[in-house]
């Protein structure tokens, strides 16, 4: 783009009152604001896509993963313990994906959140703490005979799972960015998770 020709105009006196300096200055702050919103605009999109496809790869590849590693153990695996609490990471997971997946639709369309947002996850957030204490009292209950390694991975997932909800629902837990980190030490305390507050505005709305 050809600069602008300074000299095209015959330059005015400044208002009474007002310094040229000072006005000049909150132009160029303005201004600066605008072109720092419109290049973070595409970034945006970007992000939530990345969270939406790397929660989706990890639901399914978690499972695939873990089911071939104990489909190769040299001893027995109690399937009916590990099986379930997997199965409950991976429904936690998918809540994500979806989760993001609705909220790259919003910021591409810059449009709300469907109204199916707000009773949908309501539900999910009440049923998953329920859920996991289903599970984890299933395996107490029948996991007597099992080894050591079957009730690790079993609790293991289980706690894994606590820890996505609290993600989703409740408090940022996973910080992968520079300026994620630097907030975090900045404010000294867990941002509060993005689901949560979406879902905080749509029932205060």
């Amino acid at each position: 783009m050809a600069p602008l020709p300074v000299a095209s105009r015959r330059a005015l006196p400044p208002r009474p009152g007002r310094n040229p300096g000072t006005t000049a200055s909150r132009h160029r702050a303005r201004v600066g604001k605008s072109i720092l919103s419109i290049d973070r605009m595409p970034t945006l999109p970007a992000r939530l896509r990345y969270l939406r496809n790397a929660e989706a790869f990890c639901s399914v590849a978690l499972p695939v993963l873990l089911c071939f590693n104990w489909q190769q153990s040299a001893t027995p695996v109690a399937w009916n313990l590990r099986l379930p609490a997997l199965v409950l990471v991976s429904f936690l997971l998918l809540q994500g994906v979806l989760y993001w997946h609705l909220k790259l639709d919003s910021v591409v369309r810059r449009q709300p959140l469907p109204a199916s947002f707000q009773p949908l996850y309501r539900v999910l957030k009440q049923a998953n703490l329920p859920l996991i204490a289903a599970v984890a009292g299933f395996a107490a209950v029948t996991g007597g005979a099992a080894t050591k390694a079957d009730h690790a991975w079993t609790y293991g997932l289980l706690a894994f799972a606590v820890l996505e909800h609290v993600n989703y629902y409740h408090y940022q837990l996973m910080y992968d960015t520079r300026a994620a980190f630097a907030s975090l030490r900045r404010n000294g305390r867990l941002r509060k998770a993005a689901l949560g507050l979406d879902l905080q505005r749509r029932s205060a709305a």
